[in-house]
């Protein structure tokens, strides 16, 4: 393949898809949102009556207000977990995760959309597709183990409640509503058990003891009774010599060779040496 570039100067740039009016308020509207920082908290969860005694002035360095992006989110992420946890210690409950990382997320996007242009983002990508990942299982965690929390949380974090497809447990008490299946996943659960019954391990049995010898998914067919003898072939033309089939072969009494039988000059082994005949 010629390369263009290399004869005309020019350079190929990747160039992304111009975005849509919807798309430009969304994020406008996103950024705004994320910008919006209350004045009364301060960092590294302190309350008021730490700062009781300090000066007006020391306070108002203490406000989120002055803080960082990131004191900002981790006070996001510490109202989060007050909100989602389960007693005062629970801070690695599949609800508190989901929360956490949502947070996560929020505040990575927010970063990709302010600075568009910036090179180096390979590793914000991948760590973006990471929590995605890690928040997808824990969704689909809560979803198995309480729905009616998983649809809360997704309620109250503003994120989709995804009906995972999990395969139907056979404890009546674990069973998943039906309702909650994908149609198409359970299509596809229905193939895979198909495909798995079909190519199932078949048992291999001794044909004259039928002991189970072993399980395997490729069973050998018996060998047919006419392997290696001699099969009478009918009388037929031929255009090469002898133009037709020769005796033996018509009545059924050619040969027929085994190349891996032992020959005539195959000596076997008397002692834990070297095969050969023995030396007196």
């Amino acid at each position: 393949r010629v390369r263009i570039n290399r004869f005309t100067g020019v350079r190929a740039v990747k160039v992304g898809a111009p975005k849509t009016d919807w798309q430009m308020t969304a994020e406008k509207s996103f950024l705004a949102m994320r910008a919006q920082v209350p004045k009364e908290p301060y960092v590294w969860n302190l309350t008021d009556d730490d700062v009781k005694h300090l000066s007006p002035e020391m306070r108002r360095c203490l406000s989120l207000r002055c803080g960082s992006s990131e004191d900002v989110s981790n006070w996001r992420k510490h109202q989060l977990i007050r909100k989602f946890q389960r007693s005062a210690s629970d801070t690695n409950s599949p609800a508190v995760r989901i929360a956490v990382l949502t947070e996560k997320i929020m505040r990575l996007r927010a970063h990709l959309l302010r600075n568009p242009g910036t090179r180096g983002h390979q590793a914000a990508k991948i760590s973006m597709s990471m929590r995605l990942s890690k928040r997808q299982k824990a969704m689909k965690l809560l979803y198995k183990s309480d729905f009616t929390l998983y649809r809360h949380v997704c309620q109250e974090l503003g994120i989709r409640c995804v009906r995972f497809a999990v395969p139907g447990s056979k404890d009546p008490s674990k069973m998943v509503n039906p309702q909650a299946v994908d149609g198409d996943r359970a299509r596809f659960l229905i193939r895979q058990r198909m495909y798995h019954a079909k190519y199932r391990p078949r048992e291999l049995r001794d044909t004259e003891t039928n002991k189970l010898i072993r399980y395997t998914r490729h069973p050998m067919e018996p060998v047919p009774a006419s392997h290696g003898k001699a099969i009478a072939t009918p009388q037929q033309v031929s255009r090469a010599w002898p133009y037709g089939v020769r005796g033996d072969r018509v009545a059924g009494q050619q040969v027929v060779y085994n190349p891996t039988a032992a020959g005539p000059g195959y000596w076997p082994a008397k002692f834990d040496g070297l095969g050969g005949p023995v030396q007196n």
